[in-house]
C-alpha cells in the first residue's frame, strides 16, 4: 500500500484577465504525482496548454509501472514530461492556438522522491524547519524563459532531481504569482504553522494576493505524515 499524504491546492485568477495556471494531483499503487503549470501570458491558448500539461502528467502510467517493475524515477519523469510536451503540441493543433506553458512536477514513491520542472514554476521542500528551493528557474539575464512546453524553438528538457522522503516533510509546488510575491521566510512561516495542506495552500495564495501579486496565484502543498504511517489521512 502506498503512503497516504495530506494534499491541498489553491488557485486564483487574481488581477489577470483570465486564469492561465493549472494544478492537480493523483495517487496510484506506488505513490503520488502532483503538478502545477503556468501558461505564458503573451501566447493565445496558454491556459489550454497549462491544462493539457497537467492532465498529461497525471494521466501518465508511470506510477503503475513503478509499482510493478520499480526502476528509475528520473527516467520516468523525463518520459512523462516528453509526453506532456507532445500533448501540448496536440492541444495547439486541435485548438488552433500557440499556447505555451511551464511545468513543475513532484513524484513521491515510498521513501523516494523526484522533482522535474521546465520554466519558472517551482518545487520547495520544508524539512526540520528549513525551506529549500529544489528547482532553479529557466530564465536568462533578461528574465525571459529559456525553457517551456509547446515551443518548437526553446528547450523542453526538464531538470530532474532525485532525493529522499522523510516523515514530517512538507512539499510546495507554486507558480510565480506566489513565490515572486512572498519571501522564502513568508513561505516557510505558512508551511510550518501546522495547518493541514488545504489550509496552507489557501493561505499562501491569499497572502500573495494581499501582498499585491498581479499574476495568477497557485500553490499545492503535500504533507508527509510525522509518524510515517501508511494510513494517515490523504487526498486522492
Amino acid at each position: 500500500m502506498s503512503r497516504a499524504f495530506d494534499v491541498g491546492s489553491s488557485s486564483e485568477q487574481g488581477r489577470r484577465d483570465y486564469q492561465q495556471d493549472a494544478v492537480g494531483h493523483t495517487r496510484g499503487p506506488a505513490g503520488l504525482i502532483a503538478a502545477v503549470a503556468d501558461g505564458l501570458g503573451s501566447y493565445e491558448g496558454s491556459d489550454k496548454a497549462a491544462q493539457a500539461a497537467v492532465r498529461s502528467v497525471l494521466g501518465h502510467a508511470y506510477l503503475d509501472q513503478v509499482a510493478v517493475v520499480g526502476g528509475s524515477l528520473k527516467r520516468g519523469l523525463e518520459s512523462s514530461v516528453r509526453c506532456a510536451h507532445r500533448d501540448v503540441h496536440h492541444e495547439q493543433r486541435v485548438g488552433g492556438h500557440s499556447g505555451l506553458t511551464t511545468l513543475a512536477l513532484l513524484v513521491l514513491v515510498g521513501k523516494r522522491a523526484a522533482v522535474a520542472h521546465v520554466g519558472d514554476s517551482r518545487v520547495y521542500r520544508l524539512r526540520a524547519g528549513k525551506l529549500e528551493q529544489l528547482t532553479e528557474d529557466h530564465r536568462d539575464s533578461r528574465h525571459v524563459l529559456t525553457r517551456c512546453l509547446g515551443s518548437s524553438r526553446s528547450d523542453c528538457t526538464p531538470d530532474v532531481l532525485e532525493t529522499d522522503v522523510q516523515p514530517g516533510d512538507v512539499w510546495l509546488l507554486s507558480t510565480d504569482g506566489v513565490h515572486e510575491t512572498l519571501t522564502p521566510e513568508q513561505l516557510a512561516a505558512v508551511l510550518t504553522d501546522g495547518a493541514d495542506a488545504q489550509v496552507a495552500a489557501r493561505a499562501l495564495v491569499e497572502s500573495a494576493l494581499a501582498a499585491g501579486s498581479r499574476d495568477n496565484c497557485t500553490a499545492l502543498v503535500v504533507r508527509v505524515p510525522e509518524d510515517d504511517s501508511e494510513t494517515v489521512r490523504g487526498a486522492a
